[in-house]
């Protein structure tokens, strides 16, 4: 593992810097929460520096460039990678310059593992937060992630045995899905009356992704399921939570949708959205542990170009998509990926749950029994994160 030689640079008297390489929605909606819990448990006494996005930002991280260009997936990332080249060289300078007690990486495997071999090279302090889903595919990348990092932050309680016995020591922190608070009931009740009306519709909650190539694969696939629905007498009034960065997209991709939509920005009414709802269809990904979380029934998707599914069958070693799935070792969330992810499939998987309440309370009660597992109780995962950081921090410090 990495040996940081050098003596902290301090950016104020006593104060440590925390760098974070973050590329995506989901890792700036963790690092603003890390941010948060790092200032309160030091009395606002560590400085940040690296890229983020809108949430730690808010949380107070001046970032270096926008993250947006690293929102690809897949194959997609070629025509971008002159550039993406440039600016993770662009990121290894201001490590270098700005010399921090600490880097964090947090998902965005692909950046993260590029900026990790670099760094390490380097002897910075390196802790990576959620750790690469070597459980579901690549087993054999535990081993070489476990060679760069100083510690991993991981999200899943089952993910310690990949990596420990490579000598990476690993703290499990719970999943970021178990941070916010459930909204109110009353506030919920507010949000669906306002959003859905009186009427009995089933309201639906629609979640195609955060990057922009997952949102034109799957929002096609989501209207045409629609359009079956509405034929079998089933019209769901759908809420559709979007982030900013593909908000247009989406707009563009739902203009004359099939049933009654309502597009909400996503970080102040997701979690609303999603207790509102009586089912949701969402994109494989993070999502479907905050639904977990939510208690909301769900069909899974995940969609890929043939070749890019052909290599993805031979690459993945889990059975299920969704770490809901994966946790719980049998499908409690219907899964309908590549070839399955058709109208017709994912409408027969979801026209039970909008149609039968118990079946909806059944998948509900599966669901909130399986989140319980992949949080620590009575804590928050930004709490945990943050005293494992400071700790490293001052360890490393003393030696």
């Amino acid at each position: 593992m990495p040996n940081a030689s050098h003596d902290p640079v301090r950016s104020g008297a006593g104060r440590p810097l925390v760098y974070f390489i973050v590329g995506e929605p989901s890792g700036d909606q963790i690092g603003g929460h890390l941010i948060h819990a790092l200032k309160r448990q030091t009395g606002d006494g560590v400085d940040f520096g690296g890229i983020g996005g809108p949430a730690m930002a808010e949380a107070g991280l001046d970032s270096l460039f926008s993250i947006d260009l690293f929102s690809v997936m897949g194959l997609d990332y070629l025509p971008r990678l002159r550039t993406i080249l440039a600016r993770m060289k662009q990121l290894e300078r201001d490590v270098a310059r700005r010399r921090p007690d600490c880097v964090i990486t947090i998902d965005a495997q692909a950046l993260s593992g590029h900026m990790g071999r670099r760094l390490a090279r380097r002897g910075e302090t390196l802790v990576q937060y959620v750790a690469p889903t070597v459980w579901a595919w690549r087993p054999g990348r535990a081993k070489v992630v476990a060679g760069r990092l100083t510690h991993l932050l991981s999200i899943f309680p089952f993910e310690a045995p990949w990596f420990e016995p490579h000598g990476l020591p690993v703290t499990f922190v719970g999943h970021p899905a178990a941070e916010p608070d459930p909204p109110d009931p009353a506030n919920v009740a507010r949000f669906r009356r306002r959003h859905s009306g009186e009427g009995a519709s089933p309201v639906l909650c629609l979640l195609p992704g955060s990057r922009r190539k997952e949102v034109r694969r799957l929002l096609p696939v989501y209207r045409a399921t629609i359009e079956r629905l509405k034929s079998a007498g089933l019209a769901p009034v759908c809420l559709m939570p979007t982030v900013a960065s593909i908000r247009d997209l989406a707009s563009a991709l739902t203009a004359d949708w099939p049933a009654p939509l309502v597009a909400l920005p996503a970080d102040a009414t997701r979690y609303l959205a999603f207790a509102a709802a009586d089912a949701a269809l969402a994109a494989s990904g993070t999502v479907t542990v905050e639904l977990a979380f939510a208690g909301t029934p769900a069909v899974v998707t995940y969609k890929l170009p043939r070749l890019e599914g052909r290599l993805a069958r031979l690459l993945v070693n889990s059975p299920y998509a969704s770490a809901v799935n994966f946790a719980a070792g049998e499908e409690i969330m219907p899964e309908c990926l590549l070839e399955q992810c058709r109208p017709d499939t994912i409408a027969d998987a979801l026209a039970p749950l909008l149609r039968d309440p118990a079946l909806r309370q059944a998948q509900a009660a599966r669901i909130r029994a399986v989140a319980q597992t992949l949080s620590v109780p009575g804590r928050k995962p930004s709490a945990i994160a943050a005293e494992t950081i400071l700790r490293i921090i001052r360890e490393r410090a003393q030696r």
